[in-house]
């Protein structure tokens, strides 16, 4: 567990520093992950990095990790979340609320995430 949670702090830290390659670096190709806002999933890098640079040009999401859970199997880790949404000047759009992440993985990276 130990080389995975270290990883999604990586990923946390380079999500609120806003970048994406580095987001991207950490995730296998065929990744899987959630477009909340539109209910869907999205299937590929390259939708991914549209998702999060459109999301970035209209608000100032930041998501800190506080703990981490044991997945069901093997292959999935639960992050738990401080998440919150400002607009860019700093209006709240999202209240700081707890949110649950999970994630699966393969060969070290993440294969999938799942808002729970």
């Amino acid at each position: 567990m130990d080389a995975r949670k270290a990883l999604l702090i990586d990923a946390y830290r380079c999500f609120n520093g806003r970048d994406v390659e580095g987001l991207l670096s950490m995730m296998t190709d065929d990744v899987e992950w959630p477009d909340v806002p539109n209910q869907d999933v999205l299937r590929s890098k390259n939708e991914i990095r549209e998702y999060w640079r459109g999301q970035f040009a209209v608000s100032d999401p930041q998501a800190v990790p506080t703990d981490f859970e044991p997945g069901r199997g093997e292959d999935d880790l639960v992050a738990v979340v401080e998440h919150e949404v400002r607009d860019l000047s700093g209006g709240v759009l999202v209240q700081r609320r707890e949110t649950r992440h999970r994630y699966f993985f393969r060969d070290g990276l993440v294969r999938r995430m799942v808002v729970e």
